[in-house]
């Protein structure tokens, strides 16, 4: 057919489909017809959001050396490209229909959509060309949606976010991802991967398309909830040059424990059991700072200076007070130490072992105890995405892990159950704490950025 030839009305369907015969029905043009670069415009559906000068250059270079382009433009009538899509998207997607005439409702007639070679139509102009060899195929309307993929990943590969939506508009306009994945020649878990940064908020898609990893926005996706929680998150690594499992972590982790007031006699402060109950001890109490330190360390916390340059002396409770403000103490800590703990189990099983190993080791060597296997097992299946066998008691749910054979589930209760021996050995404020209380707490501090409390450094000797 002729450039700029009108053919007989199209009529669509609900389906979509043709219910007469048109230029439809004919097969795509071989005939190759120049077409000025001022009629051809782009395809509403081109997922191609970015185009970089580098690329166009390059382009441009190439069209240049070589007296023009080494494949013809492919390219559809807007008539027939209006008349299709309207109707298709009324049935599918209205709200799309705004977009559609917003960037095709105007073109005068007789133009053209470009379905295949944007890049190559910017270049041309660059090149300081008028017009470009074009193959008008209308028979390809139906597939404007798709028809951008495999050619943008073949030349200029797309970012991440434009092959999600290119392949989620191939979604919407009812293809399988099997028949997507035939089309372009990528896999299924690929697609499905690709689509689901589309969960992203828009400042995180804009992030993956400035070049933040897939793999680091999808560990966002799968250990946070919400879009909320995805923003503060990339704040957090963009701020301070962290992972992205690591600001998961300061996401979700408890806020520090703030300075502990003796409690008012009046006024009784409720408190929640922490997961193994500390036992009490006449060691006596200082009071913490008001800051916590960020790590656990040995740096001395200067006492405050008073308002005359001068340090006031401590005092510091004795008998059953000393007692109770220990108990109460430690109960806090617990509490902190259990949402850590829980923490670095929804995180997973680090992909370095061997870091988790060198602190936790020692615990793992313990035979555990009844209680320490009930509450591994308490925080194993209460997790917001539920770990291992869904057993309601401890005996039954460890049997059933060992017999499953699934050695990354395995490492994962493993991990589990050597943190709730190192808890249920710092819960026991009778014991001093010593080296292996040490190396928990930093693992806690390393995994989660655990902010230990006044109160531990000071059983660990730290202040």
């Amino acid at each position: 057919m002729a450039a700029g030839a009108s053919g007989p009305t199209m009529t669509f369907g609900r389906s979509g489909k043709k219910k007469t015969r048109s230029i439809w029905d004919d097969p795509d043009a071989v005939e190759v017809v120049e077409l000025p670069l001022d009629q051809l415009h782009p395809n509403p559906f081109n997922p191609r959001l970015v185009y970089r000068d580098e690329d166009i250059d390059e382009l441009t270079e190439s069209i240049k050396a070589e007296g023009g382009v080494l494949q013809d433009l492919s390219v559809a009538e807007v008539e027939g490209f209006l008349e299709y899509w309207r109707a298709r998207l009324a049935e599918t997607q209205p709200d799309k229909l705004d977009e559609l005439e917003d960037q095709l409702g105007s073109v005068p007639a007789g133009h053209y959509v470009t379905l295949i070679g944007h890049n190559r139509k910017l270049a041309l102009a660059r090149a300081g060309k008028d017009t470009a060899p074009c193959k008008v195929t209308n028979s390809k309307i139906p597939r404007a949606r798709l028809l951008g993929l495999p050619e943008n990943m073949r030349r200029i590969p797309l970012n991440p976010i434009e092959e999600a939506l290119g392949f989620q508009g191939a979604l919407d306009d009812g293809m399988l991802q099997a028949e997507v994945a035939a089309q372009t020649g990528c896999k299924q878990p690929h697609i499905s991967r690709r689509i689901k940064l589309l969960r992203l908020p828009t400042e995180l898609q804009q992030a993956v398309m400035d070049g933040l990893a897939v793999s680091e926005a999808e560990t966002l996706l799968d250990r946070l909830e919400t879009p909320e929680q995805h923003v503060q998150a990339w704040r957090v690594m963009r701020e301070e040059g962290i992972k992205a499992a690591f600001a998961a972590a300061r996401v979700l982790a408890p806020p520090a424990v703030p300075k502990t007031r003796q409690p008012d006699a009046k006024a009784p402060r409720a408190k929640q059991a922490p997961a193994f109950p500390p036992q009490k001890t006449n060691s006596r109490d200082e009071h913490e700072s008001d800051e916590a330190p960020p790590a656990v360390t040995g740096e001395e916390n200067k006492p405050p200076a008073s308002d005359h340059g001068t340090s006031k002396p401590q005092v510091e409770p004795t008998g059953p007070e000393s007692d109770k403000l220990e108990s109460e103490h430690g109960d806090e800590a617990a509490l902190l130490r259990e949402q850590a703990c829980r923490t670095v189990l929804e995180m997973g099983v680090p992909s370095n072992p061997r870091e988790t190993l060198r602190f936790l080791a020692p615990a793992l060597l313990v035979p555990p105890s009844k209680s320490v296997r009930e509450v591994a097992h308490e925080w194993l299946r209460s997790a917001a995405k539920p770990i291992g066998p869904k057993a309601s008691s401890a005996d039954t749910y460890f049997a059933e892990v060992s017999a499953s054979g699934d050695s990354k589930l395995t490492a994962h209760v493993a991990l589990a159950v050597a943190l709730a021996v190192a808890e249920q050995r710092a819960s026991d404020v009778s014991r001093p704490w010593d080296a292996q209380d040490r190396d928990y707490l930093a693992h806690l501090a390393s995994a989660v950025n655990y902010q230990p409390t006044g109160w531990e450094l000071d059983r660990l000797g730290g202040r």
